[in-house]
């Protein structure tokens, strides 16, 4: 087969163009200089008599016959990194490398502090890369991420996943501040908010428990006066002597010092947020993978969070989406 100087770097190029739509970027993934990535396109466009990103106002865009070529690139990708991560089995106890975990700081405060001790006392040679919600989410459909775990609503539809636990909000103020016995519709209204600051992120903001919260009020009808926002983590030392009222989950809750502070249930049906595990759907059935989903369950467990309304284990395999 002649392929006329077509080698498989030239397929990770694509891939990333693909992906970026931005040379410097696609330079950046691939731990390249902006002219190396540059001329591997000049010659790739020479290859397939085709521009494959053309210029569109400020931005680049894909020609139909990249979006054609797309999908079989990033799936060439996919299966050259399985098979070389692939063994013909999966001894914890031996394995080396590392593993890749994105989630946002809720789901890593309750979960990650857990999941880091079983993974140290089963597989003591894997490294561990917890990514925040500030990372490239391209990352995980490129297959460079092993695991997602976010709010169940956004997962991708065509990979795998199942649900992990479920969570409901409530109201966080001071014990000093004269709030009534009961959190009525009116008070709460009326009320000056403290509510977590989103990240600067590349990542879109449904991904993450604090759009959440946002997204259940706004089915509600509910718009608050929020005059301060806060990272995440300060926002339960930062309520105590204020009139300030925090709107947050409570297993975040309950996982904070509560001392000097009142909670109440939400005068309003504003649902449950569902956290989720998702791994690419190259992985399936990769026992690497499995070990990590199922020392995630395990947490879960471990910690008692209600999973009344989750899957069954194993959840969705890639044929199966949507069923959950």
């Amino acid at each position: 087969m002649n392929l006329k100087g077509f080698e498989f770097r030239h397929i990770m190029v694509l891939d990333a163009l693909f992906t970026e739509c931005h040379v410097g970027r696609a330079a950046k993934i691939l731990n390249l200089s902006q002219p190396a990535v540059s001329n591997a396109l000049g010659w790739l466009r020479q290859h397939f008599d085709d521009p494959l990103l053309v210029r569109v106002g400020n931005a680049l865009k894909l020609t139909p016959f990249a979006e054609d070529l797309r999908v079989p690139v990033r799936e060439l990708v996919i299966a050259f990194r399985m098979t070389a991560r692939a063994r013909p089995h999966f001894d914890p106890r031996e394995a080396e490398g590392k593993i890749r975990i994105l989630m946002s700081h809720y789901e890593a405060t309750l979960l990650l502090p857990e999941i880091l001790k079983r993974i140290a006392h089963e597989a003591p040679n894997i490294e561990i890369d917890c990514l925040g919600i500030n990372s490239d989410t391209n990352q995980f459909l490129r297959g460079e991420v092993d695991l997602l775990i976010l709010n169940r609503d956004i997962l991708h539809e065509e990979h795998g996943k199942e649900s992990l636990f479920h969570d409901r909000l409530v109201c966080v103020g001071c014990a000093q501040a004269g709030w009534p016995d009961i959190m009525d519709r009116e008070t709460y209204l009326a009320a000056k908010h403290i509510a977590p600051k989103m990240p600067d992120t590349k990542m879109p903001t449904s991904l993450n428990v604090i759009s959440a919260i946002d997204t259940a009020l706004n089915k509600a009808g509910i718009h608050r006066n929020i005059p301060a926002t806060v990272p995440y983590q300060l926002i339960m030392e930062l309520i105590r002597g204020t009139p300030l009222l925090a709107t947050l989950p409570s297993a975040l809750v309950n996982h904070s010092s509560t001392s000097g502070l009142r909670i109440f249930e939400t005068p309003f049906d504003l649902g449950r947020i569902i956290t989720g595990q998702q791994w690419h759907a190259s992985a399936h059935n990769d026992a690497r993978s499995k070990w990590l989903r199922q020392i995630v369950r395990d947490v879960v467990s471990d910690l008692h969070l209600p999973t009344e309304y989750c899957d069954t284990p194993e959840g969705s395999n890639p044929s199966t989406l949507g069923t959950d």
